[in-house]
């Protein structure tokens, strides 16, 4: 695997002479970053030593935890995992499914006990069962990716849109009873470009702005839904009135800007996969916090849709190495390698940015910190 990013991290790996040495070279930030993965001739993904034999399902697991269970590099979990060929979402699992491990010609691997343990594995494996055709199985209460509760509040109502659009979109005006603070049913007035009576619009908040580190040019503007508006009439001087009919728990201030709602189609079940990202990125912004991030933790990374992001990727997070003093060398200041200190998967992309959940946090994480895919190997 050939991999650049932001900093210098240098890893070599000791292999027999029968198999090509990889080298895993990290430059500067404004080094041109390309970034592939070769799969052929990898080992199988390593069990961990006290990998359980059995394990039921719990409501509250989620795919990682389960795939922690099982693996020391949790993000290889499907290269391990039985695929049921008569079930059209093999991957879903549900509370009190009961996983096995299995050893099925001299592979690894796990998946759901149908009640004839591995003899039942292997034969979903090869598809050598008596069944009805292929079998359609719901999302709906399967164990997911990561905790939804901790990224609801940014998968619901939160997006990042466009400066440019977003700054030509009307803005709230006023309001009919005179106050900031409004409810569904209250009426409100908005001004610029004349919008469609009857229609429903999205009224949003404008919050964060998100720039290019060395251009420090605008590429994102974080903007949260606070209420629904029904457009009821449009006057000459471009001024248009529109009922709340649905509100989200903040109020709609003057000068909120008010566009078509967006729908923001977030993949039904996402699982957490390597990055297959064309560069390096970086945190920067931790979600709902001054300072640093945990596990647990909401975090926005300067890597979108345009880098090759989507949700499930997975990333390894990187703090700069300490800057010493070589008492050998004249005091001459050195800077450390860097080194890995977490790991965050993205559940929600934008153009340039995306959202990501801590997955794990070895050290709190920061503004700054790098990001690179998870060696394969």
């Amino acid at each position: 695997m050939a991999l650049t990013a932001l900093h210098t991290v240098d890893i070599t790996m000791k292999m027999s002479l029968k198999n090509i040495v990889k080298a895993l070279w990290v430059t500067t930030l404004s080094s041109a970053m390309l970034m592939s993965t070769a799969h052929a001739n990898n080992p199988p993904p390593t069990i961990k030593a006290d990998a359980p034999n059995r394990y039921i399902v719990k409501k509250g697991d989620t795919l990682w935890d389960i795939s922690g269970r099982y693996l020391d590099s949790p993000w290889r979990w499907k290269e391990i995992w039985a695929t049921n060929k008569q079930i059209k979402n093999p991957d879903l699992i549900y509370p009190n499914d009961v996983l096995i491990l299995c050893v099925i010609k001299d592979k690894t691997l796990i998946g759901v006990d149908t009640g004839e343990g591995c003899a039942g594995i292997e034969k979903q494996l090869t598809g050598n069962v008596v069944t009805t055709p292929v079998a359609v199985t719901s999302a709906v209460n399967s164990i997911p990716p990561i905790p939804l509760s901790a990224i609801q509040h940014w998968l619901d109502k939160t997006l990042i849109v466009n400066p440019q659009d977003f700054n030509t979109t009307p803005y709230i005006l006023a309001s009919k009873k005179g106050n900031l603070i409004t409810a569904s049913g209250d009426k409100v007035y908005a001004k610029g470009v004349p919008l469609i009576v009857g229609q429903r619009y999205g009224i949003y908040h404008e919050g964060e702005m998100y720039t290019e580190l060395k251009t420090q040019k605008v590429i994102g503007v974080e903007v949260t839904q606070v209420a629904t508006g029904l457009v009821t009439s449009t006057a000459t001087n471009g001024v248009t009135s529109l009922q709340l009919i649905d509100s989200y728990g903040k109020e709609v201030r003057e000068g909120d800007r008010v566009f078509v709602e967006l729908d923001n189609a977030i993949p039904p079940v996402f699982y957490p996969t390597p990055a297959t990202v064309n560069r390096g990125g970086m945190i920067v912004r931790v979600m709902d916090s001054i300072s640093s991030a945990a596990k647990g933790s909401v975090v926005a990374i300067n890597l979108g849709r345009v880098h090759g992001a989507k949700p499930g990727d997975v990333l390894t997070v990187y703090q700069k190495g300490a800057v010493i003093r070589d008492i050998k060398d004249n005091d001459t200041l050195v800077r450390l390698p860097s080194e890995p200190s977490g790991m965050v998967m993205v559940f929600n992309t934008f153009e340039h940015i995306s959202y990501a959940y801590v997955l794990e946090s070895d050290l709190p994480l920061s503004v700054g910190d790098q990001l690179l895919p998870p060696p394969y190997l």
